[in-house]
């Protein structure tokens, strides 16, 4: 069983107290204990409540959290309430038992007490003097509510002042001293204002100085401090509640504005609200509900261990080891040391949610609730490593003092730097570390002896502590007998940053501010959403001594922060940056840079402590203090540039040189809103986020894609023929269905049109159409529009602008000629779409219209071109005659076996620079017909020509293919007109004679594809074609057809050569010798050509053999020319003599046409 079932927690202690929700709360009356310091409070007040002469009756209680400043609050306020109220009764009674002296304080000569009219509050972000009016008010009727009472003017006063927007500091005054004459008619002794968390008002204060409900402050001090002329008069007393001094919560603020808080601060008598540690253990004591007997061994631990402590000097001053050991035990189950710690440990970091009474009502990890959970059995103790578990590891760190942060860090870091592989060591060390945190309070120290109690087992402590010893994590310090936590660094990280902050001097804050927060987008959200896509203002800083580096040609909005410092800067502000700043420019005097200064000095310095301090980067302690400050400085620096657009009332606005009142956020979002309005008058309203921005993701920019593409594809189709719901659907809806640029006309069929009547994109589309009227004298880019519709009053986003740009295009494709990079695009394809929304500027159109001559060209054009007898525009025109020219193969493109007017005709499509300029003027000189001005001219025949030209252009390739097809039968020894099934029916003649040649320049390759049987005619045509021209036919030029012409006139040659050796060679072939096939030829210029196929038979070879080499013998003193020259002599000579003494015994060459292979 648990120990939560046996003991628990009086909530009464552990809740925190809300000073306006109990203030009537009978319980926390009894439940209070009067401590010392608080009895010392009370005389003090005391002396200044019975008495109505002019003396300081303004107090600053201030204590961390958890110290029970609010508790005594509530109590106070119970003394000095009503004599019949049942908590003032029990209050006066709880400090009558405490101290009979101070309670006389608060009786009158009747014994009854001194009725006050008391006002609570309690801080929150808003301005103090109207939190105080409704307080006032409400405190007001509570007190004239009581008994027979007459309620007073001044509480329709108050009621009036409460509803005010703006209260006054005299106004607030004025009324509270009526308010005290009232309360003196009315029997009472005084008015008690209690302002609790009064820092929450002074941080609203801090950000919105144009309250001035800071000396609000100093005159409530003022009117405390002033007694009554009438001895029966009230008294006015204050009490204020802190965590910490005025000038914390000022740090954002500039150097005068600390001071004048400074000041205020010392209007109040401040009372340092810190109880002993023998006081908070002794309340603490009250919280814990125990057993009725606790074991002896708890007894007996505690008596031992305070006996310990009294001996090591490790108790508080006032208690001894008997009253020590007593209050252990009621504090049971918290050990001796962990309730010593507790106190003095809460001074140091407690915070709002770490106080000491938060700790004893908490089910966090490590709370006192969750540790009586997890302690199994009367005598378990909870120890001071959970107390170092629960305060420290979920603290925040840069909110304590520099030593208590360093020592902090220290810790955090050896225990980062050990690990947790040896859990006593990790207990030990958190025990050392919460001792040193605190430091040495006399004998209460990280002693061997204390430390050796801290455990459940001194043995275990003893070898923790040489673990932690030899891994350096811990350093005996022997001459005071202490462990402290190894310190690894001696980097004075506070006295650095001082050092680097007074090296700083003048910086320009408006520098550092543009480089750090320029261009920070402030979005006008309700114009954005009126439009349907983001809308903002960039925002730029300047300064004096930056003012003329600001610019008057903006191109987007801009908010300018002017950072005012000194009372020059207004002269400046409205001379040099009203007077000349940009139609486009909101400006801002933000009059509050001294405190941004602050702000960004301390993150200046400490990085210029980083930057210069070698040692910072080898010292992780150093590291993590640095990290932790730098932190918190750029959070400091964050929170003061996110004032100026969170508090804009606190700026002077301007725009177009008139001031601008801004009371608020929402003034200053509709403010913006309206100025967007103004500027981007023409704006069209396009509801689709994915599309409407300047930068589309990814996803966006592919719907955008698949977008353009439908358009192209299916413009005739309903929402383009996109099904269901992709992104482009929604795209296509808000763009083109929506402004009703893709539409039905009157006879239902669906296509691009001009927006309709009441579309926002009217005013857009008529400034394209502008543009496009433009492009008629010049061919320009949509690119050229970017920069109007994209700027005032336009203002779209460059992620619609290619759908608009297309749509137009279509709308206009009949008048519009496209080009890429200077060249005419007859068509429009999916691949340059894609590269137009790359490359935008590489692409231009030009609208064209037709009238005097050109209207005369034009007429010829349209009889020789159509037969329907439309009317057409210069496009259309000049549609089919590109994609005719477009769509001749390579050979038809180049060739110059071509009629003069057609090369000329083609060499014009590829020279002109329009399509304009093409037909009437390009085609019109091509074809031999001169274009005058000034009179009408004659162009008779001007059909015919043109259509010959045509004609010639569209056959030329086939005119080539049947020239080469009569010099293929040619080759073959066929007729000129031979058809293809004739050559290929005798192309068997010359199957298996590649056998014949051992092929060193492709005649097998040729025999090959002549015996080709796999291939149709055409293809087998085109296969020879592409062998002899080394390239298709559709790319030859004419250098590749006289090549190839060559090359078959050489195959042709020497295939009659190999068919006279097959033959020879087959009639020897009938022998049964083995012999050698040899064909000799001669050809000598003026004779005829002669060749003599010789079989060489092995008996034969012999014979030879000798002759041969007899005949090289001689040849040898020849050199290799003389012998090739007589060689041919020989050969020549031989064959005349041969062929006309010898009838040949082979068929003659003219006959072999006719011999046919078996």
């Amino acid at each position: 069983m648990s120990l939560a079932g046996q003991i628990q927690v009086n909530t009464n202690y552990t809740r925190s107290i809300n000073l306006e929700r109990d203030a009537d709360s009978l319980a926390i009356v009894n439940a209070y204990i009067p401590t010392t310091r608080a009895l010392d409070t009370l005389a003090r007040v005391g002396e200044t409540i019975t008495t109505v002469k002019s003396m300081p009756r303004a107090w600053t209680l201030m204590g961390p959290y958890g110290s029970g400043k609010s508790s005594f609050a509530v109590f106070l306020s119970h003394l000095l309430g009503a004599a019949d109220d049942v908590a003032t009764d029990a209050a006066q009674a709880v400090l009558a038992r405490c101290n009979e002296i101070v309670i006389d304080q608060f009786w009158d000569e009747n014994g009854e007490s001194l009725e006050h009219c008391r006002v609570f509050l309690t801080g929150s972000p808003e301005p103090l003097s109207k939190r105080l009016a409704k307080s006032l008010h409400e405190g007001a009727t509570a007190f004239f509510s009581r008994g027979q009472r007459q309620y007073p003017l001044v509480l329709e006063q108050l009621a009036h002042l409460s509803a005010q927007d703006h209260i006054t500091v005299t106004e607030t005054i004025d009324t509270i001293n009526q308010l005290q004459e009232a309360v003196a008619s009315a029997g009472g002794y005084g008015v008690l204002i209690v302002i609790d968390e009064l820092g929450k008002f002074l941080e609203y204060e801090a950000r919105h100085p144009e309250a001035n409900d800071i000396y609000l402050l100093q005159a409530l001090a003022e009117q405390a401090y002033k007694g009554c002329e009438d001895e029966k008069g009230a008294i006015l007393s204050v009490f204020v509640l802190l965590h910490q001094s005025f000038e914390q919560y000022a740090r954002g603020l500039g150097r005068t504005q600390r001071n004048e808080w400074a000041k205020v601060q010392g209007r109040f008598e401040v009372i340092p609200f810190l109880e002993s540690a023998e006081q908070t253990l002794r309340i603490v004591s009250k919280a814990v509900e125990q057993p009725k007997k606790l074991p002896k061994a708890v007894t007996k631990e505690t008596e031992q261990l305070s006996d310990l402590l009294g001996k090591w000097q490790a108790l508080p001053s006032t208690l001894d080891q008997h009253s020590a050991s007593q209050l252990f035990q009621q504090c049971y189950p918290l050990h001796p040391i962990s309730a010593l710690l507790l106190p003095l440990l809460c001074q140091k970091v407690a915070q709002n949610e770490r106080t000491l009474f938060n700790y004893l009502g908490s089910t966090e990890a490590f709370g006192f609730q969750d540790s009586l959970k997890r302690l199994e059995r009367l005598g378990d103790w909870i120890y001071p490593w959970e107390i170092y578990d629960y305060f420290i590891s979920n603290q925040p760190a840069a909110v304590v003092d520099h030593l208590t942060h360093r020592r902090w860090t220290e810790v955090v870091t050896a225990l980062e730097r050990l690990g947790d592989d040896n859990p006593d060591a990790v207990r030990v060390l958190k025990t050392v570390g919460l001792l040193n945190l605190i430091g040495a309070q006399a004998g209460l120290k990280a002693s061997k002896e204390i430390l050796s109690y801290c455990l459940h087992d001194s043995d275990a402590v003893t070898n923790a502590l040489e673990v932690l010893q030899k891994r350096a994590v811990l350093q005996l310090r022997k001459y005071n007998n202490e462990y402290r936590v190894w310190q690894g660094s001696d980097f004075d990280l506070e006295l650095r940053l001082q050092e680097e902050r007074g090296k700083l001097g003048v910086f320009s804050l408006a520098e550092r501010l543009s480089r750090q927060h320029g261009g920070m987008p402030i979005v006008a959200r309700k114009f954005s959403i009126q439009k349907g896509a983001m809308h903002y203002f960039t925002t730029a800083f300047t300064d004096a001594s930056s003012v003329n580096q600001i610019g008057e040609s903006a191109s987007v909005p801009r908010i300018v922060f002017y950072l005012a410092e000194d009372q020059r800067d207004d002269e400046t502000f409205i001379k040099q940056v009203v007077a000349h700043a940009s139609p486009l420019d909101v400006l801002v005097k933000y009059p509050h840079a001294a405190a941004l200064r602050d702000a960004v000095a301390d993150v200046l310095a400490l990085e210029a402590v980083q930057n210069k301090s070698q040692e910072l980067h080898s010292d992780p302690v150093a590291q993590r203090e640095f990290r932790d400050y730098y932190q918190a400085a750029l959070q400091a620096e964050e929170t003061q540039v996110h004032l100026l657009l969170e508090q804009p009332q606190r700026s002077q606005w301007y725009w177009q040189g008139k001031p601008v009142q801004i009371d608020g956020k929402r003034a200053f979002q509709n403010k913006l809103s309206d100025i967007l309005g103004s500027l981007y008058c023409r704006m069209p309203t396009i509801k689709n986020e994915l599309i409407n921005r300047d930068k589309p993701s990814s996803q966006a920019a592919a719907g955008r894609n698949k977008l353009l593409e439908m358009m192209l594809l299916h413009p005739d189709k309903e929402a383009l023929g996109i099904e269901k719901f992709p992104p482009e659907k929604a795209m296509y809806l808000a763009l083109l269905r929506e402004s009703g640029i893709h539409r039905q006309d009157e006879t239902g069929k669906w296509g691009f049109f001009s927006p309709t009547s009441g579309s926002s994109l009217q005013a857009t589309w008529a400034e394209i159409e502008e543009f496009l009227n433009s492009t008629e004298q010049k061919a320009r880019p949509f690119s050229d529009l970017d920069g109007i519709l994209t700027s005032t009053p336009f203002g779209l986003k460059n992620g619609v602008l290619p759908v608009l740009y297309l749509a137009a295009y279509f709308v206009h494709q009949d008048e519009l000629a496209l080009y890429e990079d200077g060249q005419y695009l007859p068509t429009l394809s999916k691949d340059v779409l894609e590269r137009f929304v790359k490359t935008p500027e590489l692409f231009k159109v030009q609208l064209f219209r037709i009238e005097g001559i050109r209207a005369t060209i034009f007429k010829e054009y349209m009889t020789a071109l159509f037969t329907d007898g439309k009317t057409r525009s210069v496009v259309q025109a000049i549609k089919p005659l590109a994609t005719f020219v477009g769509g001749l193969n390579e050979y038809t493109q180049k060739t110059s076996d071509l009629p003069e007017h057609a090369k000329a005709f083609r060499n014009a499509f590829h020279l002109s620079k329009s399509p304009e300029q093409l037909l009437f003027e390009g085609i019109p000189q091509a074809l031999g017909f001169e274009i005058r001005a000034t009179e009408q001219a004659k162009f008779d025949g001007y059909v015919e020509r043109l259509k010959d030209t045509l004609s010639a252009l569209k056959h030329a390739y086939s005119k080539m293919l049947d020239d080469q097809q009569k010099l293929l039968a040619q080759a073959l020894r066929l007729k000129a007109n031979a058809t293809i099934p004739e050559m290929r029916r005798i192309t068997g003649r010359y199957v298996g004679l590649d056998a014949y040649t051992v092929d060193t320049d492709g005649l097998k390759a040729f025999i090959n594809r002549l015996t080709n049987s796999d291939k149709v005619d055409h293809d087998w045509f085109i296969s020879i074609l592409m062998f002899l021209g080394k390239k298709s036919p559709e790319k030859w030029l004419d250098g590749d057809k006289a090549q190839a012409d060559m090359r078959l006139s050489e195959y042709s040659r020497r295939m009659l050569d190999l068919e006279a050796l097959r033959i020879h060679d087959q009639k020897r072939q009938n022998t049964q010798d083995e012999f050698d096939v040899i064909l000799l030829k001669s050809i000598k210029k003026g004779e005829k050509e002669r060749q003599q196929p010789v079989a060489i038979s092995k008996m034969q070879r012999e014979a030879t053999d000798e002759l041969k080499s007899r005949l090289n013998h001689q040849l040898s003193g020849a050199d290799k020319e003389l012998q090739l020259a007589v060689l041919a002599e020989l050969v020549d000579d031989f064959l005349r003599d041969y062929q006309t003494t010898q009838r040949p015994k082979v068929v003659a060459p003219k006959q072999l046409s006719k011999v046919k292979h078996d």
